[in-house]
């Protein structure tokens, strides 16, 4: 990766353009085609739906037919290339439905029959590190606004690792599709953010074009595959139909696949000007976080260097109660606030909680200088003991392991505790390793866990100046 995304991290080419160069704050990714290479699966699926009908669609067909818009669902589209080929007499039988039955088919496949579907066959076009470091300088402000229904995009998600970057998905069934203004807009909403603030990344025009009547900027990406076949044409431009339909659509830019390109607009901390990523003081370690979705409502700060002052309301007392001593024990200033969908469970608030800690930790640590880095703990309460040690290594990993038997500590369930701690480490880029030794008093267990986790972050983020960066590797970003 490093050798990709050098030259856009290279602090004297980021000084000269910021100054003209528009940046953001909020992140709208398409799926198919940004994130997702589709030619094996969505283009595919089209291509051999239409063969079964009769109609010879060639892959050409279906990009001329996305740069020319209002192609955003692939049902139709197929549909329409199908009635194009054949014409309205020969395809008058054909339904949507038969066309979307045969296209399911070939897509999701059948696992009971073991025929597999052609959505096995999707890669990430993107290194994953790339958009970690994207979700680490917009704060996690990064929404996915897709024409797929939400069991695919989450499927996708979720088979690379991407689940807990993406907390925000619009998709097929949440409203009017592209380049109809609301799935941007929507994702704009749910992110907290001004559409002005907001850069929409999408590989045709009708992505564009939402972001643009929604109030936000775009740019556009094409696929690996028509990205190398327009370079290598004959009149070596590099343009093509789709590049020029997203230049006409209105895109700031049309970068290289793999989003690269996309450094530029969201500097590290400290190159940006804006208000919401100036470098904070050097004596004042803080960190801020707000989490939107249809399903919480949070906003958290952590300061480094406080005094164990805990301002905590999550709706679930027990909850309140670990995040407490977290704070009293490790001597960090810590508000949380949430509002939950506790009427369904508390699945959501638990996770979002964690997760919103994490990313304000991981602000207030800012550059990772100068700290000690590593933490460890044993600490009892009663019968109970548990270890932690902390790694501050910005490679997330956890293996919590806190011996409960039983389901409920007051509202909340016992393995969201467990959750807890292992979506603080996601988000905090923290390697967190937690083990209740023994004991037999859950409450006991839980509580004597939180504390030695304290007490190893505590050691962990001790200052130590002649350390520089902790790490042979000369950085911890």
């Amino acid at each position: 990766l490093r050798p990709l995304v050098q030259p856009f991290l290279d602090a004297s080419w980021l000084s000269a353009p910021l100054g003209t160069m528009a940046v953001y704050a909020g992140l709208l990714l398409d799926m198919d085609g940004v994130l997702a290479e589709v030619s094996g699966s969505f283009r595919k699926a089209i291509i051999e739906t239409a063969r079964s009908f009769g109609a010879a669609v060639t892959g050409d067909d279906v990009v001329q037919a996305k740069a020319m818009g209002g192609s955003n669902n692939d049902w139709v589209l197929t549909e329409r290339l199908i009635r194009l080929k054949l014409g309205e007499e020969a395809s008058a039988a054909i339904t949507f439905e038969m066309v979307k039955a045969k296209f399911e088919e070939l897509y999701q496949g059948d696992a009971e029959r073991g025929v597999r579907g052609l959505h096995e066959e999707e890669t990430l076009i993107p290194e994953a590190e790339l958009l970690r470091e994207l979700g680490r300088r917009t704060g996690l402000k990064m929404a996915i606004v897709t024409g797929r229904p939400k069991r695919d995009c989450d499927t996708f998600l979720r088979s690379h690792g991407l689940t807990e970057l993406f907390p925000i998905c619009v998709c097929m069934e949440d409203g009017p599709p592209k380049p109809d203004a609301f799935p941007c807009a929507e994702a704009i909403r749910l992110l907290g953010l001004e559409p002005a603030a907001c850069l929409m990344v999408g590989d045709t025009p009708d992505d564009v074009r939402s972001a643009l009547a929604a109030g936000s900027s775009a740019v556009g990406v094409r696929l690996p595959h028509d990205h190398a076949r327009a370079l290598l044409a004959a009149d070596g431009d590099g343009k093509d139909a789709m590049f020029t339909a997203l230049e006409e659509a209105g895109a700031v830019e049309v970068i290289d696949p793999g989003l690269a390109g996309l450094l530029k607009y969201f500097p590290a901390v400290g190159t940006a000007v804006s208000a919401s990523s100036a470098v904070q003081p050097s004596d004042e370690r803080k960190g801020e976080s707000s989490r939107t979705t249809k399903e919480t409502r949070i906003t958290c700060s952590v300061l480094l260097d406080g005094s164990g002052k805990a301002d905590v309301k999550t709706g679930l007392g027990f909850l309140d109660h670990m995040i407490s001593a977290l704070a009293k024990h490790s001597r960090m200033d810590i508000l949380l606030h949430c509002d939950g969908d506790l009427d369904v469970d508390d699945h959501h608030t638990a996770e979002d909680c964690g997760l919103a800690l994490g990313e304000a930790f991981d602000k207030a640590l800012g550059t990772r200088k100068g700290i000690k880095r590593w933490g460890f703990a044993l600490c009892p309460l009663d019968e109970a003991l548990s270890r932690a040690v902390v790694d501050i290594s910005s490679r997330p990993h956890s293996v919590i392991d806190l011996q409960f038997t039983r389901e409920m500590i007051g509202t909340i369930s016992t393995e969201m505790l467990t959750h807890v701690l292992q979506s603080f480490a996601q988000t905090a880029r923290i390697c967190l390793h937690v083990h209740v030794l023994h004991g037999e008093n859950n409450h006991h267990k839980a509580e004597s866990a939180f504390k030695a986790t304290a007490v190893a972050i505590r050691a962990a983020v001790a200052q130590d100046e002649g350390a520089g960066v902790p790490s042979t590797k000369g950085v911890l970003a």
